[in-house]
């Protein structure tokens, strides 16, 4: 069975796009499936808030993110995540506008990981137009036929936010890897800690 792996960010891939926010956080979030996430509904339930509210880092209070996180490790998922300080711009992504930077970022993520843990899969990303999950399939086919590996998605699909769980969470995982990294603050990311393969801090 295919796994489904989402991905979200914090921060502005444009590497010369600061507007307060000198840093960037890529996260792959994955899960078994696309299905709603059940303990989902029980934080909203929790939080008192509308069946279909959305989880987003940022907004969310510290009571709030505090209820969220409590309940992670009743979901079985897996984290990749990568994250650079513009200021330390990687090698491989100078000269990159915000959507190159992307789309090198996920084939990163997706070379370090074993062949055997993504492999004719889905990749789920968050209102992303079709020519650029069509250069993200051209770019990663490219990566793999260099280093001999199979295709590691079957299928680059667009999710929506609003209705994807799986989206919110990478939302709320990659908000937590930043205070992580950047505050020193393992508050959110201890409660998952233990589902994270891979944590690349670039330089």
């Amino acid at each position: 069975m295919p796994q489904y792996f989402f991905v979200d960010e914090s921060g502005d891939p444009g590497l010369h796009s600061f507007k307060g926010v000198p840093y960037f956080v890529l996260a792959m979030v994955q899960l078994p499936n696309r299905d709603p996430i059940e303990e989902f509904n029980k934080i909203r339930r929790e939080l008192r808030v509308s069946s279909n509210f959305e989880f987003h880092f940022y907004p969310m209070t510290d009571i709030q993110k505090q209820i969220f996180f409590g309940p992670l490790s009743a979901i079985q998922f897996r984290v990749r995540a990568a994250a650079f300080l513009k200021s330390q711009i990687p090698s491989t992504l100078k000269g990159l506008n915000g959507t190159e930077v992307l789309i090198q970022l996920i084939t990163e993520l997706v070379l370090r990981a074993s062949p055997l843990d993504i492999e004719d899969d889905v990749l789920v990303l968050d209102g992303v137009a079709e020519p650029v999950r069509k250069a993200l399939r051209i770019h990663l086919s490219e990566a793999c036929k260099q280093a001999s590996r199979e295709r590691p998605f079957k299928k680059i699909v667009s999710g929506d936010s609003r209705f994807d769980d799986g989206l919110q969470l990478a939302d709320m995982v990659a908000g937590a890897v930043r205070e992580y990294i950047w505050h020193n603050d393992s508050e959110y990311l201890s409660t998952f800690r233990d589902r994270v393969v891979d944590l690349w801090q670039m330089d």
